[in-house]
Order: C-alpha cells, then sequence, then structure tokens
C-alpha cells in the first residue's frame, strides 16, 4: 500500500461519531470492511475515520491506547485528519479485536451503582453496578443500545435484552452476569482520491442573503463556496457571540439540532461582528394544524371555530389549516408551482391510518404560504362514527420528512345528524331562564316550541336576539290545518350542526312541567310552516315555584335608632318587596321603605334587588321611622302584592302584573317576621363615688338606639364643665375625666344626654362671649307645643350649681322634645392612703402588706421597704441589701379601695424598717414602721396608720327614662354635701 500513514491512522478506532457542521468542520466516515466497496474520500479537507460498530458490536479502543502518527506536516487532532491530494492511494488496515466481557453485579447498595459500563483496569471487562431487583436500560460504551436478544448469563440465570432500549429485567442482589463478545480480526479498505483543489460539498439550497434557513438544511450562502462562519451576536452596543457554526472546505454548513441548539435568528457570515457582513434567518420548520368549521363552502373560510376536543356531525363541513410559518414562504415558487409538502394522517377510530377524509386526500399538499387551507369536506354518512385523531407532518423535502417534527395532534369526534334536543337541566325555579340544545344537520333550519301549551297561561317566552333566530314561529301549517304554536321560533344550525336556545320564565309563569319540540321543516312561508311529522324530537322542562326567606339580625327586640339587618333568600323573582303591619297601621300594610311615611304596600315602587346566588339583604334604619314601641310584622314578598289581602289591586306602580294589579299575598311566594320595637334605654356609671384630687374619674354605661355621641355635663360650686362622648358600636361608652388637683372638695352632679330618635340634642348648650357665657334652651321640638325657658350655667345671673343641674334634667323632661337623660353624683375629696401595720414579724417570713386608698381602681402605688437606722457599711461586707421597692394597683374594695404588695425578708438583717407608700398618678404619701426581728414572742394586734380620711357620704343612681324627676334628690344631697363640707373644715 501506497501510503503507510494513512495505515497508522487507520488503527484509531473513535468511541463517537461527531455529526457533520461540528466547531471543528471535520467529515465523520465510517471505514468499510467490504474489500467490494471500500470507503471513498474525494475531497481535501478533515476526516474523523471511525470503525463500523456494526461488524464487531461494541468493541472500541479506549483513548490513548493507541498512537498516533502524522500526516503531512500536519498532526491529527482529537482523531480529526486533513487529507489532501498527496495523500491519494489504496489503503488496508487489519485490525485484531481483543475479548470484551460486558459484566452486570446486581447490587443492594446504592452508593454503589453505576449509569453506564465501566472499564476494569488492565482488563478487557467493562462492568456496570445495577439495583437490585430493578429494570435497567443497558447501552455499550459508545452509547448505542444492547440489541434485542443478547444474552447476559452465569450458566444457570439467563436474562435476555428486550426491545429496541435495551431493557433487561431485575435480579436478586449478588447475582453476576456476562455477556462475552469473542476475539476477532476486521480488515477495513480505504480509497483516497483527491483532485487538485478542494471538491464541492453537497448541498440542498442557496441561500440567499437576508432570506431563511432551516435546521436540518445544508446550505450555501449567497453562492460562498469557500470555508466560512455563521455567528450568531447579543443585541447591544457590544455584541458578542452567542453561537457559531463552521462550514467545511467548501462553504456548506450543515444545520443540524446539535450545532443550532436553540439559538434561532439572526446569523452573520463572519465570525467576528461585522454589521456589513451577510447574513441569514436560521429557524426551526416549524409545522401546527387547526381543524375548524367551514363557515364558506364555496372557499373554505373559517370563523376559529375549532372542533379539537369536540362533537361533530358527519355532514359537517370541516376545513384544515397547515400552518408553516416560516417554511411555507421560504420554498414556495408560485411561477414553477414548487415548494415544500406536507400530508395529513387521520387514526380512525378502529386506529387505521389514512390520509383520505371525507372527499378529500390531505396526502401531498404544497405550502403555499404560512398558513396553507388543505381543503375542507364533510366525513359523510358512510363514515365510522367515533374519536378521531388528525397530524401533519412533512413530505418534502426530505430531510424535513426524515428528522422534523410532526404538528401538533387535533382529536374529534364523529357522530350521527339525527335530530335530538336536549335542555341544560330538567327542572327551573320560575323567574330564571333556561335553555335548551337541538342538534341536527349543519346550517340547517329547524322549529321549536312547546307543545300542548295553553294559550291562556303565562308560558316561557323566547329570549329576543338569540343567535340564529329565523323569526317567530306561529301557525302549524302540516295536513292543511292551520294551529296556532306558542313560545315557537325558527332557528338555523351553526356548522357544528347544533343551536342553543333560551326560554325566560317570570314570577307568574305557570308552575308546571312544559314539553319543547324540535321538527324538520317540509317548507316555510313568513311565521307558518308545514312539519316534517317524520323528522323531530322532544324534551320536558319542569317549571317550579320558588321560595322566599326573611330573618331580622339579632333576637328580634329592638331599640328604636337601632340598625336591623333584614336578610334572607328569594327563588321565585329577581325583586323582594317588604312591608309592615302593627297597631293603628292601615290594615294590609305599609312600605316599609317608605317610612316614615306611610305607603299603602300595594304602592310600592322601591323592592331590594336579589343577588345572583338568591340572596338578598336591606339595612333598616329605624331612628327616623316614626313608629312607636311595640310589635310588628314585616312580610316578605316575591311579586307585588296587595299588602296581605286575599284580593288584588289595581296599582301604579310598575311592579304590578301584565294586567296592572297588585296581586293577593297567596299569588306569590312570602315569609314574615316579628319585631318588637322598644325605646333607648340611657345608663351611666361613675368608677367610683369619692374621687381623690389629682385622679380621674370614668364614667361608663351603655347608650341603646345608635346615638353618634352623647353629651356629658358636671355641676359644682363655682363649676361647670361639658364632654362630648363617643358611642361604640355596641352601644356602651365610657368617658374618661381628669380631675384637677385644685378642684375642691365637694359634692358634685352629672348629667348625661341622649339625642333620641331625631340625632339632635333638643336641650342644648350655647356658648358665647368665647365661653365666658353658656346658656342652655330648647333648639328643637319634635311634636311642636310649649317650651320652657333658657337659663344660664356660666356667666351673669348663672343658677347655682345644683340648681342648674336640676333645670337642665326638667327642660330634657319636656313632653315636646325626644331626648333623654341619666344622672349620677360624685365627691371630690382630698387623697388619701392607709396602711394597716403589720406589727413585728421574724426574719425570712412571708407576709403581706396592705391597706386601704381613696386613689381610683387601677391607680398605680409604689410600695417601698427599707431600713429606718443608718450606719456605714463595711468596704469588705458581702451582705445583700435589706428592704424592697414595688408598685401594685389599686383594686376596688367593699368600702374603700385597697391595695396590697407581698414581702419575702429572706437574708434580711435584724432591724427597725419604714414603709413608704406613694401615689404615683396622684400626689399622696404616707408612712409606717415594723421591726424585724429574730423570734416573735407573740402575735401583736394589727393597728391601722397613716393620714386621715374625711368622712363623706355620696350616692350615685342612673336611670332609664326621661320620665325621671328633676334634680330634686341632687338638692337635698347638695345640703348633706354642705354638711360633709363642714367636717372636712373642721378636720
Amino acid at each position: 500500500m501506497k501510503n503507510t500513514k494513512i495505515m497508522a491512522a487507520l488503527a484509531i478506532f473513535l468511541t463517537a461519531v461527531l455529526f457533520i457542521g461540528a466547531a471543528s468542520a471535520a467529515t465523520d466516515l465510517t471505514v468499510s470492511n467490504d474489500p467490494l466497496n471500500p470507503t471513498e474520500i474525494t475531497s481535501a479537507g478533515n476526516y474523523t475515520l471511525a470503525y463500523d460498530n456494526a461488524t464487531v458490536p461494541g468493541h472500541y479502543l479506549p483513548a490513548g491506547t493507541t498512537n498516533f502518527t502524522a500526516f503531512g506536516s500536519l498532526s491529527p487532532v482529537a482523531g480529526n485528519f486533513t487529507l489532501a491530494a498527496a495523500d491519494n492511494g489504496e489503503y488496508t488496515k487489519t485490525e485484531p479485536f481483543v475479548e470484551v466481557i460486558y459484566r452486570l453485579n446486581y447490587t443492594s447498595n446504592a452508593s454503589a451503582v453505576t449509569e453506564n459500563f465501566n472499564r476494569v483496569e488492565s482488563t478487557n471487562v467493562y462492568e456496570r453496578y445495577i439495583s437490585a431487583n430493578t429494570p435497567a436500560n443497558l447501552r455499550f460504551p459508545d452509547n448505542t443500545f444492547i440489541p434485542a436478544g443478547t444474552q447476559f448469563t452465569d450458566g444457570n440465570i439467563t436474562a435476555s435484552v428486550d426491545g429496541a432500549s435495551g431493557t433487561i429485567v431485575g435480579q436478586a442482589s449478588g447475582v453476576v452476569l456476562d455477556y462475552t463478545i469473542p476475539a476477532s480480526t476486521v480488515t477495513y479498505y480505504l480509497n483516497v482520491n483527491i483532485g487538485s483543489g478542494p471538491t464541492p460539498g453537497p448541498y440542498d439550497r442557496d441561500v440567499a442573503a437576508g432570506t431563511d434557513a432551516f435546521v436540518y438544511e445544508h446550505i450555501i450562502v449567497n453562492g460562498t463556496q469557500t470555508a466560512g462562519k455563521l455567528t450568531k451576536f447579543t443585541d447591544g452596543q457590544t455584541p458578542a457571540v452567542v453561537n457559531q457554526i463552521s462550514s467545511d472546505a467548501t462553504g456548506v454548513f450543515y444545520l443540524t439540532e446539535e450545532v443550532v441548539g436553540n439559538n434561532y435568528g439572526t446569523y452573520y457570515l463572519s465570525a467576528a461582528w461585522n454589521e456589513d457582513a451577510p447574513y441569514i434567518n436560521i429557524w426551526y420548520p416549524e409545522l401546527s394544524l387547526q381543524a375548524e368549521l367551514t363557515t364558506n363552502q364555496e372557499t373554505g373560510a373559517t370563523a376559529g371555530d375549532s372542533i379539537d376536543g369536540k362533537n361533530v356531525n358527519k355532514d359537517t363541513v370541516v376545513t384544515f389549516l397547515i400552518n408553516a410559518p416560516k417554511v411555507g414562504p421560504a420554498y414556495y415558487n408560485a411561477t414553477a408551482g414548487t415548494g415544500a409538502t406536507a400530508k395529513i394522517v387521520f387514526t380512525t377510530p378502529v386506529s387505521g391510518k389514512t390520509t383520505q377524509f371525507g372527499t378529500v386526500d390531505y396526502n401531498n399538499k404544497l405550502l403555499t404560504a404560512s398558513q396553507t387551507n388543505a381543503g375542507w369536506t364533510a366525513a359523510g354518512d358512510d363514515a365510522t362514527a367515533g374519536t378521531y385523531t388528525a397530524q401533519a407532518e412533512y413530505v418534502s423535502p426530505s430531510y424535513f420528512s426524515d428528522y422534523a417534527k410532526k404538528s401538533n395532534t387535533l382529536s374529534f369526534t364523529l357522530q350521527s345528524s339525527t335530530l335530538t334536543i336536549t335542555a341544560a337541566k330538567d327542572s327551573v325555579v320560575r323567574s330564571n331562564p333556561f335553555t335548551v340544545t337541538i342538534s341536527g344537520k349543519a346550517q340547517v333550519v329547524y322549529a321549536v316550541y312547546l307543545e300542548n301549551a295553553i294559550n291562556t297561561d303565562v308560558n316561557p317566552t323566547l329570549q329576543t336576539g338569540q343567535t340564529g333566530f329565523q323569526g317567530y314561529f306561529l301557525t302549524d301549517n302540516t295536513n292543511n290545518v292551520n294551529t296556532a304554536v306558542i313560545g315557537g321560533g325558527f332557528f338555523k344550525t351553526d356548522a357544528s350542526g347544533k343551536r342553543t336556545i333560551q326560554y325566560n320564565t317570570a314570577a307568574d309563569t305557570e308552575d308546571k312541567t312544559y314539553t319543547i319540540k324540535v321538527n324538520g321543516i317540509v317548507s316555510m312561508d313568513g311565521t307558518s310552516a308545514v312539519l316534517d311529522t317524520s323528522d323531530y324530537d322532544k324534551v320536558k322542562v319542569k317549571v317550579e315555584k320558588g321560595a322566599v326567606t326573611i330573618s331580622a339580625s339579632g333576637d328580634g327586640s329592638y331599640y328604636i335608632g337601632d340598625e336591623i339587618k333584614l336578610t334572607g333568600t328569594n327563588t321565585d323573582s329577581t325583586n323582594v318587596f317588604l312591608f309592615l303591619t302593627g297597631q293603628n297601621l292601615l290594615e294590609n300594610g305599609i312600605v316599609l321603605k317608605d317610612l316614615p311615611t306611610k305607603t299603602a304596600a300595594y304602592k310600592a315602587s322601591n323592592p331590594v334587588a336579589v343577588k345572583t346566588d338568591n340572596t338578598w339583604e336591606y339595612k333598616w334604619d329605624t331612628s327616623q321611622i316614626a313608629l312607636d314601641t311595640g310589635a310588628y310584622t314585616i312580610y316578605a314578598t316575591s311579586r307585588l302584592t296587595n299588602g296581605k289581602a286575599s284580593d288584588k289591586i289595581l296599582t301604579t306602580s310598575r311592579y304590578g302584573d301584565e294586567e296592572g294589579y297588585a296581586v293577593k299575598l297567596s299569588d306569590s311566594e312570602y315569609a314574615t317576621v316579628s319585631v318588637n320595637l322598644k325605646q333607648p334605654f340611657l345608663s351611666a356609671v361613675p368608677s367610683g363615688t369619692v374621687i381623690a384630687q389629682g385622679d380621674k374619674l370614668y364614667v361608663r354605661g351603655t347608650a341603646e338606639g345608635k346615638p353618634n355621641n352623647l353629651m356629658l355635663y358636671i355641676f359644682g360650686p363655682n363649676f361647670f364643665e361639658d364632654y362630648s362622648i363617643t358611642v361604640e358600636d355596641d352601644g356602651t361608652y365610657e368617658k374618661k375625666i381628669d380631675i384637677s388637683s385644685s378642684m375642691s372638695s365637694n359634692q358634685y352632679f352629672v348629667v348625661v344626654q341622649h339625642p333620641m330618635y331625631n340625632g339632635v340634642f333638643d336641650a342644648q348648650l350655647v356658648k358665647e362671649q368665647n365661653g365666658d357665657y353658656q346658656y342652655f334652651k330648647i333648639v328643637n321640638t319634635t311634636t311642636g307645643g310649649s317650651q320652657q325657658g333658657s337659663f344660664v350655667v356660666w356667666g351673669p345671673n348663672k343658677l347655682q350649681g345644683s340648681q342648674a343641674a336640676d333645670a337642665l334634667t326638667k327642660m330634657i323632661d319636656d313632653a315636646n322634645i325626644d331626648d333623654i337623660y341619666t344622672k349620677l353624683t360624685f365627691t371630690v375629696a382630698a387623697p388619701w392612703i392607709r396602711i394597716t401595720s403589720p406589727g413585728d414579724k421574724a426574719v425570712g417570713s412571708k407576709f403581706t402588706i396592705s391597706g386601704t386608698t381613696n386613689l381610683a381602681v387601677d391607680d398605680q402605688i409604689l410600695v417601698e421597704v427599707m431600713s429606718s437606722s443608718f450606719t456605714a457599711v463595711d468596704k469588705t461586707s458581702t451582705s445583700t441589701t435589706s428592704g424592697v421597692s414595688q408598685t401594685t394597683k389599686v383594686v376596688k374594695g367593699d368600702t374603700d379601695n385597697t391595695w396590697s404588695v407581698d414581702v419575702d425578708t429572706t437574708n434580711w438583717k435584724l432591724d427597725e424598717y419604714t414603709i413608704k407608700v406613694n401615689g404615683i398618678e396622684v400626689d399622696v404619701t404616707t408612712t409606717t414602721n415594723f421591726n424585724l426581728v429574730e423570734k416573735l414572742p407573740d402575735t401583736p394586734t394589727p393597728t391601722a396608720t397613716g393620714t386621715t380620711a374625711p368622712t363623706t357620704t355620696a350616692t350615685a343612681t342612673t336611670t332609664a327614662t326621661p320620665q325621671t324627676p328633676g334634680f330634686g334628690a341632687f338638692i337635698a344631697l347638695a345640703g348633706l354635701g354642705a354638711v360633709a363640707l363642714l367636717v372636712l373644715r373642721r378636720n
């Protein structure tokens, strides 16, 4: 043989075949072992020489086991060799192959499991560890599947490889199975016959600059037949390389999936960025399929109504659209009438495959644009009913046919064109619509009507403006007999042979079962038709009465002024009418929503709308309804009624029936609820009857009737203050009033005022001259009549504190206003704290220090216990400090408020101790002493020490009604207050 360099090259066995077009631009070449058909190399270039693995399955030489020999002046790189005309000649190479053993080790050790065969060092054994009892897919080290039928055995157990994916069954842990390929020798044959200069390689298309190319094509660009690169760059001011594809020596680019990847878009014929370089666009040859109802049988046009996943009649015409958004325009040549082609493959209900559907053969359809109408047809009466699938695939060019993905798969079900009618539901509550659906031949007019309906009844009616409606069907001329038709209409089916029709019901539609019938038509004339009595179907729908419910929030008892939430359901109509009955109201009831105007129930014009979930709600504000306290009944009806009457009445309301009547109660669905209205209640309770100077007073209570706010007035000697109080949603309130430390010790009078029904304080405080002149007067009367004159509470001619308080209560008692009040008193006194002497205590004992006070509940008190003696402490002393400092809260007591702290004298020294108690929020202090001794001889009797409290008498009263007499009791208390003040002064 002529060239030993080629002989040496053939000794290299490469493990993987690289596809033409990779970045190295080397041509993969499998060397033949057939002397009559040697491998031919006729073009200069780079080549990867590989053995035919099919000849000796699974054999390969690991990298590094054979030395490379140079060709000419070039050395092989990664198995690639550059051949030129100087290397022409015929070459053979005999290659010995040693025995190779493939070994399966089944193991229960998960960490030992391997995914591939690995060579056992210095041997020809390739082993793989597999999880015990687990099937596995087997591949040779070159990544090809081990052929089906290959047997692994240990002499006792034999397992065969099954299927194209090399699957083998699992074995127990510890089993070792071998597959042995015996040694062999193979001779390979190669002819190199290269002319001068490169020979152009084969290509599919010469792609012009600025046009589209596709994955799987072999192309040259702009007629260029020299080696080059196509490069995709990033966008922006400094483009970077995203992907690069190299041609072979003759400028052919092999656009495989591997080299393009997902990097679709614009590629420049340049290795580096050059915006002036020729460019092309590389895309994937996408293909998709649509099947839509045909709306124009002349042109095959559609309106986008897909049949995918739907039922289709056998006579329904369907248009099939093949989408090749890039390939169609790129390949189509209108002049030559050529281009890429595709076909649609139908899978029948019995799993047959065909390109024929109806009268059209969808094979080899020329793709003329981004979307190609492949044809339209109906399946035909002879087609097999059942589910079909359809999928498009390329026919040409061959590289698309061989490699490109097929389109999406559509599915549809063929059914017969027999005329049928179905209802969406078997029953419906009146006032609600229902629908029926007819199914028959496509684009055909049918008659739909109510069979045997009674003309004098209130029957369901057709919804106006429906799609497919061709006109009303009023007269049936079948058999030359003119019969009136009720609820009839002519409807045309759509391209799928279907049409859905809506009937409406009203609140007074008869509650019974209706039969809806569909008929084929022999002939039509305006609103009349002759029906095909052999082509019909019918369905029954029951119209039922609905029901109304009503409930009121709370327990049924309400204060006037409360908001009462009325709720319920109504399945009989879209409105709820509310009317009220009670003492001395109109006999048949009055419209609840019109109050305080007392409108007869049958004139209602303001019903409550029912929500889509059949619920309704109305919030009734009772503050301005002009009703007395007492029991009332609320009716909720589904129709406008003559109240609770048993006869109907003409009404001017637009909610009357078709004849203008408000119907009798029994002709409507209704429900009732009872409510009891009460006069609002007002209460007030002070946090204490004796309040220390500098402390705080809390006034708490309840104000029913939902007032926005209350007014609180405090009267005393040369003292008057007013406060506004906010009422919570639950009717409770609390007002904090700071008692000044300079406020005189005396009795004070409090009035809390409620505005009642009209929400206005009719007895109102008027402030003039920047508050230097203040007086009360009545500014509003609810019922008219005489009014009490005004009186001054601050400024010239003012009333004394107690007299002003009494005058205010009498003013509010005026029968001509609706305000109510409650009253109370409290006494301001000097603050005091008392300590109950604990007596002597034994060291280490635990005891409670306690006492009483007139400070308010929850006031903070600081209690300090400290040594009474003072002695210098040795610097070396390690003794702990004796004593305690602790805060505590005042709590309510039986007579006086109390306080207490717990003390633990463990590790305290023997000494006399002082207890000092301070008010934190109020300036008051008291002290007492006790001794801490080693042992108690007996139990001393406790004595009280501290500041002496003045003796005071105070009362707190509350009232709930405006009929409470004035402040006469307060005047008497004022006298007692004077006595108490005298005692205080004497003390």
